[in-house]
């Protein structure tokens, strides 16, 4: 019984990339996704000193800015992959924003709730994503 709830849960999330080197990963059965950057964006980006983000209750429209990632290298704006709110924020990421560089995929900027579910569909999957930085 517990690997059918395992496996449910697995599915439950539904992970997306823009052209931009975000990703966000929505989770179908509570409604909020989480929003980070990717290996490839904390790659070229180099080595990560700080990260400057809006507060919560803040609502963007797709592809505006949500804030940005501050290397060794350069300043980034990191944005919105669908319009939506922020419920949440990586506090670690205060105190440690190299965790990004440490495990991009895995290490969320933000916590949202997505207006419109029906934008995920723009968005890309893996295969789509790898096949643009692999040109």
């Amino acid at each position: 019984m517990r690997s059918i709830m395992k496996l449910r849960q697995a599915f439950s999330v539904l992970t997306k990339y823009t052209k931009d080197h975000e990703w966000i990963k929505y989770d179908t059965q509570t409604k909020i996704a989480k929003i980070g950057i990717t290996d490839y964006a904390q790659k070229e980006l180099g080595d990560i000193v700080h990260v400057d983000f809006q507060k919560v209750g803040f609502v963007f429209k797709t592809h505006q800015s949500l804030g940005a990632i501050e290397s060794v290298k350069v300043a980034a704006d990191i944005y919105a992959p669908v319009a939506c709110e922020i419920v949440g924020i990586n506090e670690d990421l205060k105190d440690s924003p190299n965790l990004i560089n440490e495990k991009a995929e895995e290490t969320w900027i933000l916590q949202t709730k997505v207006q419109n579910e029906a934008e995920l569909d723009t968005l890309l999957d893996k295969s789509s994503y790898d096949k643009i930085i692999n040109k």
